[in-house]
């Protein structure tokens, strides 16, 4: 069995990622900002296990199970959404346009092999450029990373969102979830293995939020409706000069901005 000591030299480049894809608050300061969730409320994230990812587990005989909040069924792991913000600006003025977090915090998923129990959680979306999911390692009880870089989104297989103005919701689902090179490499090493690839397909992800309401977002010159059913968009990264459409790999954008922007950008002349 690998100890959490040497399993921490490997997450370290997966924190330092972490650092660098964070918000870029000094250039936000300077811009307005076209729409925001100061405080996300529910509901949750959820991913449908890709048949590889678990057949992987399944063959290096390790079970994965959940933690806290979270709930295994059916092939698809959910955690509770516990907090996190988002900014959205208009593309071009700020880089990423679109800043902030979705939070799940207690709760996570586990992988045991033995007596070896490898723990994910409180994990943390980033819908930056490039956008990812950390979270906090610990195995066997002991903390090798309280932050590292887990698994990498990527937004260009995002359906188009769907409201439901009697539940108050948002769904966006199609995002598709990476293994992240520091983690593979970390779950190699604690299972004493090398068949943990970089870019595995974890899963397909949906996030399920509760709309903007008074109190919990808002819009700017006080509109903030969101039309119900189905709104085009698009995925990407949210650099700028990419993709105009308001949803990065994160899902998160197009909520934040309710649904309003995303309709304006989504004709093909919107594209810069």
């Amino acid at each position: 069995m690998r100890t959490p000591r040497k399993m921490a030299a490997l997450v370290t480049a997966g924190v330092a990622a972490l650092a660098l894809s964070g918000l870029t608050v000094g250039s936000a300061a300077a811009a307005e900002p076209i729409a925001q969730i100061p405080d996300l409320t529910g509901q949750s994230s959820s991913v449908a296990l890709d048949e590889g990812f678990t057949g992987a587990l399944e063959s290096l005989e390790v079970t994965p199970g959940t933690i806290g909040g979270a709930s295994l069924e059916n092939g698809s792991v959910s955690f509770p959404i516990t907090g996190g913000n988002v900014t959205v600006y208009e593309p071009g003025t700020v880089n990423p346009y679109v800043q902030g977090r979705i939070e799940h915090n207690g709760s996570g998923l586990s992988l045991t092999k033995g007596d070896t129990r490898v723990e994910l959680t409180d994990f943390v979306i980033d819908p930056g450029n490039p956008a990812t999911l950390s979270g906090k390692v610990t195995a066997n009880g002991q903390t090798v990373a309280d932050s590292a870089v887990l698994f990498d989104l990527d937004g260009s297989t995002l359906q188009p969102i769907q409201t439901d103005a009697a539940e108050g919701t948002a769904t966006l689902t199609g995002t598709t979830v990476r293994l992240s090179g520091s983690a593979a490499d970390a779950l190699n090493q604690a299972f004493d293995t090398d068949a943990v690839r970089s870019g595995l397909t974890v899963g397909t992800a949906t996030i399920v939020v509760n709309l903007p309401g008074q109190g919990s977002g808002q819009m700017p010159g006080g509109t903030g409706a969101m039309p119900e059913g189905g709104v085009d968009t698009g995925g990407g990264s949210t650099a700028g000069g990419l993709d105009i459409a308001l949803l990065s790999g994160g899902a998160l954008a197009l909520i934040a901005a309710g649904g309003v922007l995303a309709a304006r950008r989504r004709a093909p002349g919107a594209r810069r």
